[in-house]
């Protein structure tokens, strides 16, 4: 059905400029802009209503005949990829612009990509999201806001991931090297950077959540060379150098990292969440902001023992039993010591003893999922009975 448009709609939803100057090439922008605000594929306008509107803008309302031959000239010169719809005999939908740059469900899809982009600022992401629904009608704008839910957790916002990936991207297309500082978060919030100079980028990897870049590095005294596999979120001050030094490794990296990604990248799963303690060793606090967040906040911190702990909501998935076996002794999981001590932690200063009973049956579940998950590590592998001092038999004896 063709659509009349309130003057309060007018005023809120087309800029200043659009239908103020009477000047042909300026109405014909003006009609253009009008039908992408204010129609879309089923929705339209008459040329009567649109001569209305410009008229209320300019105090001048033009023919509805000149508008006419305003939307046979768009319909037929379709401009910035869009399509105008004319408005045939017995059609009541008016004019629509039935096809746009990006569509109304493309541009849906856009907006929450942006919203759960969680290498961008809330800056970046709020301004993205207005400039991709400003492409939409605004009749179905009111479809996408709050949509999606997004998880707040900081993330290390300061780094420009999408810097450091353009330049990582044309420094392997022109096949050099390149240098950067590699940052990470100390458990007392400060940040500690060390530079790293020529080493030869392989690929860029998007994995699990995160972005990665695989380097092959110059060659080290006493030490073996292997690729390395650097978070982007950790790239700092990344600059292109000279040419590869290692060029011929580099590509023979390149066509293994299709088959070898699923094999080193990793982190978590479903099931019940659980309230749970983690000892973490002040060189370690970095893989828990990864994991968690970069808001994870610890407390009962001994800087001289460089110690921590930080209470977190977790999945007794698989995936986190994994993550937790890699990261001790370094990363280990605690018993909550008493109302005292849970009490220091965010979310549980007013922890009374039948809610500390129920953590601590959390603790003592998850010890169990671990020696369980233990169990059937050692049997799937044949270690437990193993006697590692007998040697192994000869199978041609058997």
């Amino acid at each position: 059905m063709s659509r009349i448009i309130s003057n309060k709609e007018i005023e809120s939803c087309l800029s200043p400029h659009v239908g103020v100057d009477p000047s042909v090439r300026a109405r014909l922008l003006s009609v253009l802009e009008i039908l992408r605000v204010f129609s879309d594929e089923n929705d339209g306008l008459t040329a009567k209503e649109i001569a209305r509107i410009i008229g209320l803008r300019c105090g001048k309302e033009p023919s509805e005949n000149t508008i006419l031959d305003d939307l046979r000239t768009l319909s037929e010169n379709p401009p910035f990829g869009m399509e105008i719809e004319p408005a045939f005999k017995g059609d009541k939908r008016g004019f629509r612009c039935v096809r746009r740059l990006i569509s109304t469900d493309e541009a849906a899809v856009l907006v929450n990509l942006v919203k759960t982009c969680k290498y961008l600022s809330p800056d970046q992401r709020d301004s993205l999201s207005f400039k991709l629904m400003e492409t939409m009608p605004r009749n179905k704008q009111d479809e996408v806001v709050e949509s999606v839910y997004v998880d707040e957790r900081q993330t290390n916002s300061s780094i420009d991931v999408f810097h450091a990936a353009n330049v990582a991207s044309r420094a392997i297309r022109e096949k050099r090297s390149l240098s950067f500082k590699y940052a990470s978060k100390r458990m007392n919030g400060t940040v500690s950077e060390y530079e790293v100079n020529d080493e030869d980028p392989v690929a860029l990897i998007y994995s699990f959540g995160h972005y990665y870049l695989e380097t092959y590095p110059s060659k080290e005294k006493n030490s073996e060379q292997r690729p390395k596999f650097r978070r982007l979120d950790h790239m700092k001050d990344v600059s292109i150098g000279g040419k590869m030094r290692n060029r011929l490794k580099v590509e023979e990296l390149s066509r293994s990292v299709v088959r070898e990604t699923s094999e080193k990248f990793d982190m978590f799963g479903d099931g019940e969440c659980q309230t749970l303690f983690l000892r973490v060793k002040g060189s370690h606090a970095k893989y828990v902001y990864d994991a968690f967040g970069y808001d994870t906040k610890f407390e009962h911190i001994d800087e001289e023992l460089a110690i921590g702990y930080v209470c977190l909501r977790v999945q007794l998935s698989p995936t986190f039993f994994r993550w937790l076996f890699g990261m001790a002794p370094n990363i280990t999981l605690v018993r909550p010591q008493g109302l005292t001590w849970i009490r220091r932690f965010t979310g549980l200063s007013s922890c009374d003893e039948k809610k500390l009973v129920e953590i601590q049956d959390n603790y003592d579940e998850a010890i169990a999922r671990i020696d369980e998950q233990i169990k059937v590590f050692g049997k799937a592998h044949g270690v437990f009975g193993r006697d590692f001092n007998k040697e192994t038999a000869d199978p041609s004896e058997s």
